[in-house]
């Protein structure tokens, strides 16, 4: 259904209105409307009008509108925005502790584009309590597919501090194991011993010969603790 045909009077004259007027008023009529009513504008102005509104937006409130707006409903204007604007946005949802609503919209980004996102923002506990909000897993994996070792052993240090060993684990076993090893091989203790049995038993323990020999011992004396029945208290 056209939901152009179910706006007011009012509605239709401000759009209309819209294509006529500069810029800079534009965005301080927006701004009087408030993030709200903003969102529920957005989808009926053409893309012509309303890439550059949102380029010319503030941050700060562009985030607001993020948080009442639903980004399939602008996805190809979405889509074409500068990378900078959406690292810009995701950084103020990120200070905003809107982490699901930076999820939503990463989703809807390609993998390149999310790659971008996640270098740009150089956070890794930020990037993972986004992660966490997001179901699309392979999403994820494609983006980060291209990163560095060293990237990703600090992106899964960081889930020490954000419990995110199930995620952690969940996207590397989408790694080539040999890259898994990699990783791991780099990985402070504390990380291996909450994250290498969950590697392990997605590999079904296929990532045991990927590792540096003084890792498969590490593995070894895991192993044995776990098989050790437990002392009664």
């Amino acid at each position: 259904m056209d939901t152009r045909a179910t706006l007011g009077f009012g509605w239709r004259t401000l759009l209309a209105w819209q294509g006529l007027a500069p810029l800079e008023l534009k965005v301080m009529l927006l701004r009087r409307l408030g993030a709200q009513r903003t969102a529920w504008l957005a989808p009926h102005l053409p893309d012509s009008q309303l890439r550059p509104l949102i380029i010319a937006l503030p941050s700060d409130f562009a985030a607001q509108v993020t948080q009442h707006l639903d980004p399939r409903a602008i996805l190809n204007t979405y889509r074409s925005l500068p990378d900078e604007l959406h690292l810009r946005v995701a950084r103020q949802l990120c200070a905003d502790k809107q982490f699901a609503t930076a999820a939503r919209y990463a989703e809807c980004l390609t993998a390149h584009q999310l790659k971008l996102m996640i270098l740009g923002l150089n956070d890794p506990t930020a990037i993972l309590y986004i992660a966490r909000h997001m179901g699309n897993m392979q999403l994820i994996m494609q983006s980060l597919r291209g990163l560095s070792a060293g990237y990703l052993r600090t992106l899964t240090e960081a889930a020490a501090s954000t419990d995110s060993f199930v995620l952690a684990a969940e996207v590397l076993s989408g790694l080539p194991l040999a890259r898994q090893g990699n990783v791991c091989s780099g990985l402070t203790l504390e990380t291996l011993v909450a994250l290498l049995p969950l590697l392990m038993e997605k590999s079904g323990g296929a990532l045991r010969e990927h590792l540096p020999e003084r890792l498969r011992a590490k593995l070894l004396v895991l192993d044995s603790l776990r098989a050790q029945p437990a002392v009664p208290s």
